[in-house]
């Protein structure tokens, strides 16, 4: 009976195979959007979780001024600790079972863990008895990848292997193939030493304990090597990779955005199942006498719906066999996108999961259709009438409304996505970072007088010294934490301080709004930035050695301007040690070979010495590069998401034109033009469009205003951009039915009304 039902939905699948075609490449690439997506939202979540302890890991983090002023500021939250700061806990705090302090560093081909035992029982690594013992020789541990290279780092860093140990999954936070006992990259003092602040702080807590009371307890804790009270944050192991407070575990593309990628895939896949049941829908509805007559003959209600059951399933079956072919096209490319590390076998095991998840979907909704036409009247299927005419098509137009809207809203979101981005980049920010560059040398710094010798070099415009070659990317020498009392209480503020040439704000077209700014003199006068007289006006109206104002700059399209001090220091201190300079447009390679040569000729008996080039306008592409790539993601799916649409109103109209052949050839009898009857489908999508908007545009709205107060500067949502994506829409509309609707118009209405 299977075969025999199946052989039916081959049938019927062969008699309607454009449509059906259609639906299977929608759903093949709708189910490899939402596969990919999940795929990555569910790697990026399950970084670190392979630990057998990772539920009762968290990493520790301090705020620093919490309780000196109202609410915390971010850039008080720090990122790495005092080493003692774990035994201290440990000691402190009975809920913590254990803690410890790590650092690491990469160097050529090793990435270095330096730890301690504790780090061993928090993480089960498992090494030999007096690893990390004092002794003599030099022990190291290697991951199983590294088993080949015990002499390389013998040779190199006079490390002698001790152990070798797995591998620890690719989705870390913590990388690493080399464990040093920490004690051989620090002296006992140094790690003593609750001045220094460069590790980063783990710790285990005892089963049963209430995560919520112990961060109570962390929030206001009074340490007698600290003058102020501390606050602790707890972020669980598992959760570091997208809640890390610091800031500072970031990947290439943020995980905000990778979560916007997986509700686009969501949406997609239920854009290409509505698009699926609409045309399901229709063609069910043509077939009603066919399933009458099988009622007629004695078939059951539960042998009605095998038959459809099974007519909706092999194109879900065929459609994810098609997904699955275009996924392994390009899992690879996928997968070095996306920097996921999983062996192929698992990745594939996954997406089975969510292809019987899909199905199983499918099985629900399709039982809609299912539900609904196996109860029809034999007098009304025999007939072909209803006595609900005027909401039969209900189901049909409420799929196509879903598909419109959320292909609509992903349209607007992506042209909202490429406004900002072109506004950004070419708005003024308050600084001028087209054709800058900065440059520094490993054999000795660049000071002040090189500025002009550099100027002297063809193509270069202009050049200014400052304090190191990674200036650019923050635009900040160093950060003070000022202190005032205001309204009875003590406020703290971090300063960040720019030690600058008094050529600084021409050079980087930063705009005095008051005073003269100041010369190149040791006599502490000093600009400060506009939000720093707006947060510290009465403390600074007091200084006599502030000489101006300058307008408020951004480095970075995400963050807001912070206080700004600007002073020229005193020169035996000897703060420069490199030059930023201005180059003529076009001219950035060959100026660089040319102040590369220049230093070779400066420097004769400096040997062999690297030379380290700093480009603004890299630096602040680079901050774009997640929103480049959430953009290029939102193409993808906004553009299947319309095409899908688009082919679901070419197959409805053309199952349309099959269904109202009668009507079509009656109204031409009875004296309609071809373009009349072409108007009554235009309405009934303008109709359909119309209503999408009224949701779609609302929605993207909110969603894109929030988006957009993430950044120093906003695009408008002018009117145009409704009007446009609007008139987009319907003209692909029109040009999907108007062939179809030309073509059944065009049939002799006498044969028309003899085939029906």
């Amino acid at each position: 009976m299977l075969f025999h039902y199946l052989r039916i939905a081959i049938r019927n699948f062969w008699k309607h195979k454009t449509q059906n075609i259609i639906s299977i490449i929608g759903l093949a690439v709708g189910f490899a959007c939402f596969a990919f997506s999940a795929l990555w939202i569910r790697y990026e979540m399950s970084y670190d979780g392979f630990h057998p302890k990772a539920d009762r890991i968290y990493r520790m983090n301090t705020a620093l001024f919490k309780w000196e002023k109202n609410g915390i500021n971010a850039s008080e939250i720090q990122d790495a600790t005092p080493y003692p700061l774990a035994y201290w806990l440990k000691s402190n705090f009975p809920e913590i079972e254990d803690a410890c302090g790590i650092d690491s560093e990469t160097i050529d081909k090793f990435s270095f863990l330096y730890a301690d035992s504790s780090f061993c029982k928090i993480f089960d690594v498992n090494l030999p008895e007096g690893f990390f013992a004092k002794r003599m020789d030099h022990p190291v541990a290697l991951t199983n990848d590294l088993k080949g290279m015990t002499e390389s780092i013998k040779e190199q860093f006079d490390y002698d292997v001790q152990a070798i140990i797995p591998r620890w999954q690719a989705n870390t936070n913590i990388p690493f193939n080399t464990v040093v006992p920490i004690a051989l990259r620090y002296t006992g003092e140094r790690l003593s030493n609750w001045g220094f602040n460069g590790f980063d702080i783990y710790i285990l807590i005892k089963k049963g304990t209430d995560v919520q009371a112990l961060e109570k307890k962390l929030d206001k804790v009074i340490i007698s090597q600290w003058p102020i009270p501390i606050s602790f944050i707890l972020t669980p192991l598992k959760q570091l990779r997208y809640k890390d407070p610091s800031g500072n575990i970031q990947s290439d593309i943020k995980f905000s955005h990778i979560r916007i990628f997986s509700i686009a895939g969501l949406l997609v896949i239920l854009c290409s199942l509505f698009n699926h049941l609409t045309l399901y829908f229709t063609r069910v509805r043509m077939r009603l006498r066919e399933l009458t007559l099988h009622k007629v003959n004695g078939a059951t209600d539960w042998q009605i719906a095998a038959i459809l059951y099974i007519d909706f399933l092999l194109v879900i079956f065929l459609s994810l066999l098609v997904g699955f072919m275009l996924m392994a096209v390009f899992l690879p490319t996928f997968k070095e996108y996306a920097t996921i590390e999983t062996g192929n076998a698992g990745i594939y095991v996954e997406l089975l999961c969510y292809a019987a998840l899909l199905i199983a979907c499918g099985f629900v909704a399709g039982g809609i259709p299912v539900f609904y036409f196996r109860k029809q009247a034999l007098s009304e299927s025999i007939k072909g009438y209803s006595s609900s005419t005027g909401s039969r098509n209900v189901f049909i137009k409420v799929c196509l409304l879903v598909q419109l809207i959320v292909s609509l809203g992903l349209m607007f979101c992506s042209a909202v996505f490429i406004k900002q981005i072109r506004f950004l980049t070419h708005t003024d920010l308050g600084i001028n970072r087209r054709n800058i560059a900065a440059v520094s040398a490993e054999c000795c710094p660049l000071t002040p007088p090189y500025a002009e010798r550099i100027r002297q070099i063809p193509g270069i415009i202009d050049a200014l010294p400052i304090t190191r070659n990674s200036f650019l990317k923050n635009m900040s020498s160093m950060s003070t934490i000022l202190t005032d009392e205001k309204d009875g209480e003590k406020v703290t503020t971090t300063f960040f301080n720019i030690v600058a040439d008094a050529h600084f704000f021409d050079f980087f077209g930063v705009e005095l709004i008051e005073g003269t700014g100041f010369s190149n003199e040791c006599n502490y006068k000093q600009v400060v930035n506009e939000t720093a007289m707006k947060e510290l006006g009465d403390y600074l109206s007091k200084d006599k050695n502030l000489v101006g104002v300058a307008r408020d700059f951004y480095l970075t399209p995400t963050t807001k301007a912070k206080p700004i001090n600007i002073w020229y220091p005193d020169p035996k201190y000897n703060f420069f040690k490199a030059i930023a300079y201005r180059y003529e447009e076009n001219r950035r390679s060959e100026s660089q070979e040319a102040i590369t040569q220049w230093m070779h000729k400066e420097f004769p008996n400096a040997g062999e010495f690297g030379i380290t080039f700093t480009y603004m306008e890299d630096v602040f592409q680079e901050y774009f590069k997640s929103e480049r790539a959430l953009l290029s993601l939102l193409s993808v799916m906004t553009g299947a998401c319309i095409l899908i649409a688009v082919f679901g109103i070419y197959s409805l109209t053309s199952l349309s034109c099959q269904q109202r052949r009668k009507e079509i050839a009656l109204r031409k009898i009875n004296g309609a033009e071809v373009l009349d009857i072409m108007n009554i489908f235009f309405k009934e999508s303008l109709v359909l469009l119309t209503t999408a908007t009224l949701f779609a545009f609302p929605s993207g709205y909110f969603i894109m205003e929030r988006w957009l107060q993430g950044f120093v500067k906003q695009t408008t949502m002018d009117s145009w951009l409704y009007i446009l994506i609007f008139l987009t829409v319907f003209i692909v509309i029109v040009f999907s039915t108007v062939s179809m609707v030309w073509k059944t118009a065009n049939i002799n209405p006498i044969e028309a009304v003899k085939t029906e």
